[in-house]
Parts: structure tokens; C-alpha cells; sequence
């Protein structure tokens, strides 16, 4: 996993503490480069240490969005992008790019205009939230169902035929 990050991001894993803290360290910085390749639309191809971020604060709250952390792209500060980060528990780190695709590595850039805006907060949904105004697609089909239910748990292995 080190070539997906540069010196600095993983000497900042490797330092963290103990094993959690490395790996909550680690979650961070990966949720932080997805967001920016989701962002800008580019793929897992792009080289991940092309793009280095120094965060900010260190440890995130819950229920608290932070904006403090900096991004380098090709080692140069692009102050076109932001990064709203939060915890949404103790375990799931969440990052959101904020930025324009046609600024990639343009500097120094003008900044968004919604950079400095009091960030709305994550909201977390139940499963209740999601499906409340879901319609059906298709009609109900019982025997759907009993096919369904009647296949075996682990399938057996095909016999090879005889050549």
C-alpha cells in the first residue's frame, strides 16, 4: 500500500500511535484521495502520489465537519480544492472534494466561492430514510420467491464430462 501514498502521508501513518491509530490514520487518507479521484472523474489509473494531503487537525470529531486540510498536487499547494471531512462514528471516515475539474493543476487559481461557507452536515439515514417513497418496479412474482428459496445454500461442484 505505500506507493499509493507519498513520504509524508505515510511517515504521518507510521507515527500515529498504535495499530488503531495507524489505521484510522490510513482510512483517512484513502477517503481523502477517493474523494478527489471521484471528484475530478479520472479513474484508479491516476497515480494516488501525485496527490498529497496535509491534514488537518490530526484526529477528526464526530458530528463535526472540518476544512482545514490541504492538498498538493505535483507538490504544489492547489488552493482550488477543499476537502469536508467528518466521522460519521468511530470507525468511518468521510471526505467530500470540493473544487472544479477544469482547475487540476492550474495555479494558483481562483478559489471556489463556496470554499469558506458554513458546511452543511452529513446526515445519517436509516434504511427507513432510504426506501420510504420507493416504488415497485414490477409486480410481485410468488413463484420468484419459492424458485429462489428452493435453490441449494452452497451449489455442488459439475461433474466434468467425459471427454
Amino acid at each position: 500500500m505505500k506507493r499509493q501514498f507519498t513520504d509524508h502521508e505515510w511517515n504521518t501513518i507510521h507515527t500515529a500511535g498504535d495499530e488503531w491509530e495507524k489505521l484510522d490514520i490510513f482510512y483517512r487518507y484513502w477517503a481523502l484521495k477517493e474523494s478527489f479521484i471521484k471528484a475530478v472523474g479520472i479513474g484508479v489509473g491516476f497515480d494516488l502520489q501525485r496527490i498529497e494531503f496535509h491534514v488537518s487537525p490530526l484526529h477528526l470529531q464526530e458530528g463535526h465537519v472540518h476544512k482545514e486540510t490541504i492538498m498538493f498536487l505535483d507538490g504544489e499547494e492547489e488552493k482550488t480544492w477543499a476537502f469536508e471531512e467528518t466521522m460519521l462514528d468511530d470507525r468511518h471516515h468521510v471526505a467530500v472534494a470540493l473544487g472544479k475539474q477544469d482547475t487540476i493543476g492550474k495555479y494558483p487559481g481562483e478559489v471556489q466561492e463556496n470554499i469558506n461557507e458554513e458546511p452543511s452536515q452529513f446526515i445519517l439515514l436509516t434504511y427507513q430514510d432510504l426506501t420510504s417513497s420507493a416504488i415497485t418496479m414490477a409486480p410481485e412474482d410468488p413463484m420468484y420467491w419459492r424458485n429462489f428459496e428452493a435453490k441449494e445454500e452452497k451449489p455442488s461442484r459439475q461433474r466434468k464430462m467425459p471427454v
